[in-house]
């Protein structure tokens, strides 16, 4: 039985490793929000894998040239930060230098918007069929 059994479990811990389950590298895969306020304050969760589960780090983050401020590492794969300011309709860089860790780059992931623009859409500006005049 246990012969018979033996080839299964290698191939579940094959499928295991490549679902990431024991990915050992430090990387940044995404974030959410993909848009902030340009005068700054936007929350920022940065996704990804290692932050934590190989001791403590120190990251700083820059949205383009300017640095955000690091609210706390959530989990191992998610740090949270707050955005700093930018120009109107900018599309930057981020950049999260880790201590140990080195370097990891978005390019344009991150896009400055004015939140009274982005207050109104479409729906806002459509009259339905009883409020119109005959």
């Amino acid at each position: 039985m246990f012969l018979r059994t033996l080839p299964l479990v290698a191939c579940l811990g094959l499928v295991l490793a490549a679902c990431g389950k024991d990915d050992r590298t430090l990387k940044v895969t995404g974030l959410d929000p993909v848009k902030g306020d340009v005068e700054g304050g936007t929350y920022v969760r940065i996704m990804g894998n290692r932050f934590m589960k190989d001791g403590p780090r120190a990251a700083k983050v820059y949205f383009g040239n300017r640095q955000g401020t690091v609210v706390r590492f959530q989990s191992d794969s998610e740090l949270i930060v707050q955005a700093p300011g930018g120009k109107h309709d900018e599309s930057v860089d981020v950049l999260v230098i880790f201590d140990p860790g080195g370097q990891l780059k978005i390019e344009k992931a991150f896009k400055f918007i004015d939140k009274q623009d982005e207050s109104l859409n479409i729906n806002d500006f459509k009259t339905d069929d009883k409020n119109k005049k005959k």
